[in-house]
């Protein structure tokens, strides 16, 4: 009995606040409406249905008579029900926009910071420092400890004396060891001397530099072509022992790594596969990455 009387309680409670909110919906549509014309007073006794809201969702004729929405007028029920679908409707498109923009913000923030977290970690594992320690020693020609330029000019002149570039393409080539020396290290000076450290910090900061990244290995070409010396447009594994004669490294390690950077097998390098090998060993820290060995094996970790 008790439950009986609570749902019939319940019930009664959820139809007055129904009824109240379509009541107050009526009210908003007759104050937007333009105000009515004037009519004579009735005195047929007959009701006219007017503009007043009352207490517990009844509509006032003149504050003395009261319909329930069953009694309504059906155009009435109609219009109500479209004016609450319009506005709830325009209420959800609101709160969805709302949630979209601030979903897009999110995803905005979290690929903002994924692209700053790849950008502050590139040029940072331990295998990157190793590979980069490797080139200080090769470029370290006269072996002092340092990379002067001197040491430069000296790598360039072996690779100029093979005697297989053209005058006009050897200039070419020693103004790009010049630009790529005040590019990356500075002035040039005897005092101007790098240390395996600084090496690998100017190096990282290149690495960073969306523009200086894209200038890495401009001398590529150059070597490849001075060693190039039947002008085929590829290399051998004799040519790239010629290679690694110019960097002061063994034919064991060239045929070692000749090896291990001919993928397909076909005994060439194609100039396109020496380039990118030779920029992928600066700007990938992938170990597995057959770039590597471009520059013959490793230093050992310290």
């Amino acid at each position: 009995m008790a439950f009986s009387i609570m749902s019939r309680n319940i019930l009664r409670t959820s139809r007055e606040i129904l009824e109240r909110n379509m009541a107050a919906t009526v009210g908003a549509l007759q104050m937007n409406a333009s105000p009515p014309p004037a009519t004579p007073p009735n005195h047929s006794g007959d009701c006219h249905v007017s503009a007043s809201v009352c207490v517990g969702g009844h509509i006032c004729s003149n504050g003395t008579h009261t319909l329930l929405w069953h009694q309504m007028p059906t155009s009435m029920v109609l219009a109500v029900r479209q004016y609450s679908k319009k506005a709830g409707a325009a209420k959800l498109r609101r709160e969805e926009e709302s949630d979209s923009d601030c979903d897009s913000d999110d995803e905005f923030e979290k690929r903002r910071q994924k692209m700053a977290s790849k950008r502050s970690e590139r040029g940072d594992s331990a295998f990157w420092r190793r590979k980069m320690r490797t080139l200080h020693r090769i470029l370290d020609v006269n072996h002092d400890g340092v990379v002067s330029y001197d040491d430069f000019s000296l790598l360039a002149k072996r690779f100029n004396d093979l005697g297989h570039l053209t005058p006009e393409v050897a200039a070419e080539f020693n103004d790009v060891i010049k630009h790529t020396w005040e590019e990356q290290f500075g002035e040039i000076t005897p005092y101007n001397l790098v240390t395996a450290e600084q090496f690998l910090t100017d190096l990282h900061h290149r690495l960073n530099d969306k523009k200086m990244a894209k200038r890495i290995g401009r001398f590529l070409p150059y070597l490849f072509k001075a060693v190039d010396f039947d002008h085929t447009g590829h290399l051998d594994l004799e040519q790239y022992k010629l290679f690694f004669r110019c960097l002061g490294l063994t034919e064991d390690d060239a045929a070692v790594s000749f090896a291990v950077i001919d993928k397909n097998g076909d005994g060439q390098l194609s100039l396109k596969e020496f380039v990118h090998l030779g920029r992928q060993f600066f700007l990938t820290e992938d170990d597995t990455k057959i770039s590597k060995m471009f520059w013959g094996p490793l230093v050992h970790d310290h």
